[in-house]
């Protein structure tokens, strides 16, 4: 008698391609072994890891762009977690109210699709930025500051292996530009993503992130916080009816 050893099931490989969002919640598109399409989970950590991966591997500029600032490519599946479940949700809140808040004119200049897209996804860059950088619990020094400002670029790049339209895909790249252009990155002579679509999330991301506790200070009240984004519509970075807007949803949903 010959025995012959057992062979071993096959494992289950999922093929990874893509996510989507379906009524306020994320999904992986994966593919088996025998072809069939199928949801799993957003929140798995492995998957999540394994999508940015994907979209690392699929744009050579990111890459590159790491190895510029001799950057590590780590995938922080944690800081991901901890910024989809605050500060990017609560940007989207702030972001869907202040545009709810807009005169019907200024409405019509961008989709209200694209803004909840775009401020939900605006932070995805900070998945590759070290650590040590962005939980640093003091002022960045220079070269800190740099390699913190990529992260919206990175942002950007990752979500271009996606199925996401140009203008989310410019919020997210521009979402810390202002109206006198002296934010980053820098735009081209012939690129201009919507002033409108770039101050809602700008704004947005700035009062959601002065309400927030930091590891380097307080969390800053409903007044502080708008206090010092007032001194930006003085300065002509924040168009006044954006810094409005915020005011009057703040009064109404940020007690």
């Amino acid at each position: 008698m010959i025995l012959l050893k057992p062979r071993r099931k096959k494992r289950n490989r999922a093929k990874l391609l893509g996510a989507v969002q379906i009524n306020n919640s994320s999904y992986f598109v994966c593919k088996n072994n025998e072809g069939k399409v199928c949801l799993r989970n957003g929140n798995e950590e492995k998957l999540q890891k394994a999508l940015v991966q994907k979209m690392i591997d699929l744009n050579p500029s990111i890459k590159k762009i790491l190895n510029d600032y001799k950057i590590k490519p780590t995938i922080d599946t944690k800081t991901l977690k901890e910024l989809s479940d605050g500060h990017m949700n609560e940007t989207c809140h702030v972001a869907m109210g202040i545009y709810s808040m807009l005169s019907e004119n200024m409405r019509k200049e961008i989709k209200a699709d694209t803004i909840k897209e775009a401020s939900m996804l605006h932070d995805l860059g900070k998945v590759l930025i070290p650590s040590k950088i962005l939980n640093k619990p003091a002022r960045l020094n220079r070269k800190e500051r740099e390699i913190m400002n990529i992260h919206s670029t990175l942002g950007y790049e990752l979500l271009k292996t996606q199925r996401i339209n140009t203008e989310t895909l410019d919020l997210v790249k521009y979402h810390h530009q202002n109206l006198k252009h002296s934010g980053y990155p820098a735009l081209n002579c012939d690129h201009n993503p919507s002033d409108i679509g770039v101050q809602i999330i700008s704004t947005a991301d700035k009062y959601s992130a002065l309400r927030e506790a930091r590891v380097y200070r307080r969390k800053l009240s409903r007044i502080e916080s708008l206090l010092i984004l007032y001194k930006e519509v003085l300065e002509g970075k924040i168009h006044k009816d954006v810094y409005k807007a915020l005011v009057e949803y703040a009064k109404e949903f940020d007690k």
